[in-house]
């Protein structure tokens, strides 16, 4: 049985409450009085603590006789209740504890001030951000993932569950935390007790296959030992003359700030992982038990690993063998994708490999290096040196030397974002001491009614008048969906899931999707890059054998090897599209030269570029530019769009804007050669597109000939968006594969 005793520490003249004194409870014996638990009390002088009955109970006695004492950090004695004991206290006990303000003041005890208000606002802001390029896609994909956040620490926690399990040593995850290291800025120094939490380990700098696949670090850490991690944070001190001469000697000069630092670590009793992992930690770097004032204030029970810190330029900002180039072109599946872990910047440099701090391997090879990523909260990396291990550091020593690599990161913050972090971290143990501040909305925000998705994202933009084929009772179905849902795209992932999780050909969600795409607009242009999402494979033929929707089904196995992100709509001068279309197409309507988006990220995709090298597909490089705002590395698949009449006979022959891959000219393969797409705008910036592919594959193609006679069928349904949908997209998880 659980025994809890709770209460306030006030000072008797003002009833103001007194923080920071060590509250202990004892059972009042004959004999020997036994301790049965100690806390520190909060920033308002509350206190609160637990005990189980196995702590007093004995073959006489049931219940305890109960009191309390208070004391400084220092072991002062201020008060007791000794002379009152509540004997045969009960399973809840309150104490209202008054001190005089001439005791408190005779041991350096002042009253509590107010809480310190923090806003919603400062934990929802990446400062780092401000000064970032609007257009730079993963800085687009951050700032879609605090949408909706309660703070920077909810998205991180969100970023520790997407990478608990991946073997990807270059996960999403961790290329939006490098753009974020890149844009912090760097502390002048960093001092007292920042709590924090490690977001992923990875295995170095893999190349290859084992880059896509070997992150075996990160994946044990994800599955195993995060939630119960034993490392909860650092400690800086700044250090004084003679400590720095002895330690790094003239290696750093006189002019910077520099700092001693420690790590703490927790032990969580009911967690065996954590347990042995402490045990083991200090058997290997001689952890030392934590002075007992400190223990209940921040809760950690253990110290260890020392280091210093300084500003310094970052020791991985030129390693040589992952340099971006903007013409940088694969040579193999085994190839390096362009990706780069250099930081060549100024950071917070905390240094372990000094002699003088005693530190043992594999510490001594390491190097954290911090920046400042919103007021108060640091984002860190783990380098470890992988070279020359068997010599002395030398810090006048060039960097590359050491060759170092990039191990993982880890969070920092100062105790103004405990109260966030005790909700969203239980593993870290935070008593409600650690807690100093409180959490308020902006100003007068509690007035404001929450605010709902702009039109943009909740009303449809259907052609005026409809087609005479449309089916009205099926549109209003599909209102009826968006009315439920709420906004367009989260309507369609509806209709995705429902469809991959029912792969049957006849479904009525395939009814809704043509209706509403006979009720869109044909637009008579679409120019510019917009991000594309696949709704659904339709199967037909022999592939909807018994009904099923085979190529759907397999398309779950096969999506990790798609390169696909969307297209691209450019303009073209009427000579250059007389020599794609062999001099057919004349510019009587706008037209626009066209192509698909892939990025080449993965082993498997990198498989599917060197299938399509094979083949002789046609393929251009993305410029720097492309890279840097969309993300893509390469143009594949080209086509040639503009409005047109539609070629599938369930259209009726309504407008839309028409994809050609059938020309000649542009070196597409099967099945693409036989693939005609027809796109309708649905909504503002957001298009419904149709995959229709030619069934009579004997007879060739040419322009001339009348589109009925290759018997076009609709092989399913995709999405192309502009970048306001496709941050609605990320923060809903729709097709988010190559994003």
């Amino acid at each position: 049985m659980t025994f809890e005793i709770s209460g306030c520490v006030r000072e008797a003249e003002t009833g103001c409450g007194v923080p920071g004194v060590i509250v202990s409870a004892f059972d009042r014996d004959r004999v020997y009085d036994d301790l049965l638990g100690e806390v520190m009390s909060d920033a308002t002088g509350a206190f609160r603590l637990e005990y189980e009955e196995g702590a007093f109970r004995d073959l006489f006695e049931k219940t305890p006789d109960l009191y309390l004492t208070v004391k400084t950090p220092s072991g002062r004695v201020l008060y007791t209740t000794k002379e009152t004991t509540r004997f045969n206290a009960t399973a809840r006990e309150k104490f209202n504890l008054e001190i005089p303000q001439a005791v408190l003041r005779a041991a350096g005890i002042r009253a509590a001030e107010p809480l310190h208000d923090i806003s919603r606002v400062v934990l929802t802001t990446l400062t780092c951000l401000e000064s970032a390029e609007s257009d730079d896609d993963l800085v687009k994909q951050i700032k879609a993932d605090l949408v909706g956040k309660s703070s920077i620490l909810a998205v991180m926690k969100d970023y520790m569950a997407d990478l608990k399990g991946e073997l990807d040593n270059n996960a999403l995850p961790y290329r939006k935390l490098q753009r974020l290291f890149e844009l912090g800025a760097t502390p002048e120094g960093m001092e007292g007790h920042h709590y924090g939490v490690t977001l992923g380990l990875r295995m170095g700098d893999l190349r290859g296959w084992a880059a896509d696949c070997g992150n075996l670090l990160g994946y044990l850490w994800g599955t195993v030992i995060a939630g119960q991690c034993p490392w909860v944070g650092k400690s800086f001190t700044p250090m004084t003359q003679g400590d720095r001469s002895q330690v790094t000697g003239t290696a750093v000069a006189a002019d910077v700030p520099m700092y001693r630092g420690i790590n703490h670590f927790n032990v969580i009793e009911h967690a065996p992982i954590n347990v042995s992992a402490n045990a083991l930690l200090t058997f290997l770097w001689s952890l030392n038990e934590v002075p007992e004032a400190e223990r209940l204030r921040y809760g950690n029970e253990r110290n260890g690993g020392h280091f210093v810190s300084h500003r310094a330029p970052s020791v991985c900002r030129h390693n040589p063998r992952e340099v971006f180039s903007p013409s940088y072109r694969y040579t193999g599946l085994w190839d390096v994708p362009p990706l780069c872990w250099n930081t060549p910047r100024e950071v917070f440099s905390l240094s372990y490999r000094y002699t003088g701090l005693g530190n043992v391997p594999p510490l001594t090879y390491l190097i954290d290096e911090v920046v400042e990523i919103a007021d108060g909260l640091f984002l860190g990396q783990l380098l470890f040196a992988t070279a020359r291990l068997l010599e002395r550091y030398d810090p006048r020593a060039n960097d590359e030397v050491y060759d170092y690599q990039h191990f993982g990161y880890f969070l920092l913050f100062r105790e103004e974002w405990n109260g966030e972090a005790r909700r969203l971290f239980p593993h870290l143990e935070m008593p409600a001491a650690a807690v100093t501040t409180r959490i308020v909305p902006p100003r007068g925000r509690e007035e404001e009614p929450a605010a709902g998705p702009p039109d943009k994202f909740t009303a449809l933009t259907l052609d005026d008048p409809l087609e005479d084929h449309v089916d009205l009772t099926a549109l209003n179905a599909v209102r009826k969906d968006l009315a439920e849902a709420g906004t367009v795209i989260r309507m369609l992932r509806s209709y995705s899931d429902m469809l991959h999780h029912d792969p049957d050909t006849r479904s009525p969600v395939f009814d809704k999707l043509l209706t509403l795409f006979n009720a869109g607009i044909g637009p008579p242009t679409v120019e510019g890059f917009y991000r594309g999402a696949l709704v659904a494979w339709q199967s037909q033929g022999l592939l909807a054998v018994f009904d099923v929707n085979t190529i759907d089904v397999g398309w779950q196995t096969a999506r990790c090897f798609s390169p696909w992100t969307g297209k691209r709509f450019d303009p073209v001068d009427r000579q250059r599209l007389l020599e794609l279309t062999d001099n057919h197409e004349t510019m009587d309507v706008p037209t626009f030269f066209c192509a698909n988006t892939v990025v080449f990220r993965t082993a498997r995709e990198r498989f599917t570029r060197k299938l399509m090298e094979l083949a002789g597909v046609w393929m251009e490089d993305a410029t720097r530019e492309e890279r840097r705002r969309y993300g893509y590395d390469a143009k594949t698949f080209f086509f040639i769009g503009k409005q047109a009449p539609s070629v599938l006979s369930e259209n009726k022959g309504r407008t839309v804007f028409q994809f050609n891959y059938r020309w000649k000219q542009l070196r597409n393969i099967p099945p693409d050669n036989f693939c005609i797409d027809e796109l309708v705008q649905i909504a503002s910036g957001l298009y419904l597109g149709q995959l229709l592919y030619a069934t009579d594959l004997l007879r060739p193609w040419s322009p001339e000939t009348e589109a009925s006679k290759y018997q076009y069928r609709l092989f399913g349904y995709f999405l192309l968006m502009d970048e306001e949908w496709h941050a609605q997209r990320l923060r809903i998880g729709f097709d988010l594969d190559n994003t």
